[in-house]
């Protein structure tokens, strides 16, 4: 990784750390949940209109205010005006990209709750994100993490938030735990395949070419995830209509011309990223009636929103780039690294491991 595409991912990521504080802060002030996300998205957008020239930028993922049992994927607009109150339990999410160099970032907050950060739910999934920093060693196989995840809510008493059933085919969604940044970003959350699933057709899928092993490379970004509960880890696509779109490498004659102006739109202004489907300017009806086609046919997939049985769930997400010898940590909370009286030894080993990490604050 050079020098540019190493200063791209820092800024993408300086943008989402600063723009997620101010969700925070706007989220303890109880703002309605619209507010909040139109705000943020604003901020982001904003931002990337300094540093580099020249080159593709944009939201990757709009900002997703997930409240108590919705696990993910939720957003807002004008005419959904939820007031946040105390006792709320927000998982936030978002994403940029500078030249499809795209920097992540999730976090969980507890309204109007000083203890939060305390809590076993938060600090079980700070100490996983941890040792997944720890873990994140050139020729490591991705999907040993998943091990890991298990083992520490295991010492908290706690669940994974299992993954959510397709209600089409009945057939589990995969979830990557770590997965690897590439110049297709594909946000691979709670319904959307990995990238070498993407490039198959339905009927090519083979789950072991889907769980072939993938190891760690180095002068690679990554994106690490954890999503921790108490009690019910099972999940389901919400009956809610979801307002996140993508674009998939589907190609077909679509036959309604709301249907073809609808992706004509969205090619225009959108190549791998996520989008709210609102921010397509061709009026309500004609888009919904153009969205019906373009998922029949997959040239677009929607994100569902997932629904937990429990309120008590937490979402952490950071992304970093492992270097030869080193890891720089784009996105996230800061880390103490220390030992738990709750993890085993064994993970308090890893832990507490020595790692070198790129501290540079300039390249």
């Amino acid at each position: 990784m050079d020098d540019i595409k190493f200063n791209m991912y820092r800024q993408a990521g300086d943008i989402v750390n600063l723009t997620l504080e101010k969700a925070k802060e706007l989220c303890q002030l109880k703002y309605k949940a619209s507010y909040i996300c139109t705000f943020c998205d604003a901020i982001i957008s904003e931002s990337l209109k300094k540093g580099f020239k020249k080159v593709e930028k944009g939201i990757a993922l709009p900002l997703c205010l997930s409240v108590n049992n919705i696990v993910g994927h939720r957003t807002y607009t004008t005419e959904d005006d939820y007031q946040l109150k105390d006792g709320d339990i927000v998982k936030l999410e978002l994403a940029c990209h500078i030249d499809n160099n795209v920097a992540t970032i999730g976090d969980t907050i507890k309204i109007g709750d000083d203890k939060w950060e305390e809590s076993d739910l938060m600090t079980a999934a700070k100490k996983a994100l941890e040792i997944g920093i720890k873990f994140m060693n050139p020729d490591t196989d991705i999907y040993k993490f998943e091990n890991i995840l298990k083992k520490v809510a295991s010492c908290f008493d706690l669940n994974i938030i299992e993954r959510p059933n397709n209600n089409l085919d009945d057939e589990k969604l995969l979830y990557d735990w770590i997965f690897r940044d590439t110049d297709k970003f594909n946000e691979p959350s709670w319904h959307i395949k990995s990238e070498h699933e993407l490039m198959l057709e339905d009927d090519e899928l083979d789950s072991e070419e889907i769980y072939i092993n993938e190891m760690i490379t180095p002068r690679q970004a990554y994106h690490i995830s954890v999503a921790f509960c108490k009690g019910d880890s099972k999940c389901k696509l919400s009956e809610e209509n979801s307002l996140l779109f993508q674009k998939t490498i589907n190609r077909c004659n679509l036959k309604s011309k709301y249907a073809r102006e609808l992706i004509t739109k969205v090619e225009q202004n959108y190549d791998t990223e996520i989008f709210k489907i609102n921010s397509i300017d061709m009026g309500e009806t004609r888009t919904k009636m153009g969205i019906k086609e373009c998922l029949e046919k997959k040239v677009l997939r929607n994100l569902p929103i997932i629904e937990a049985k429990t309120d008590e769930i937490v979402y952490l997400k950071c992304t970093v780039i492992i270097q030869n010898n080193s890891i720089y940590k784009l996105t996230g909370p800061k880390y103490n690294f220390q030992k738990h009286d709750k993890l085993s030894e064994e993970l308090n080993k890893v832990i507490t491991k020595s790692s070198k990490f790129d501290k540079r604050e300039d390249v």
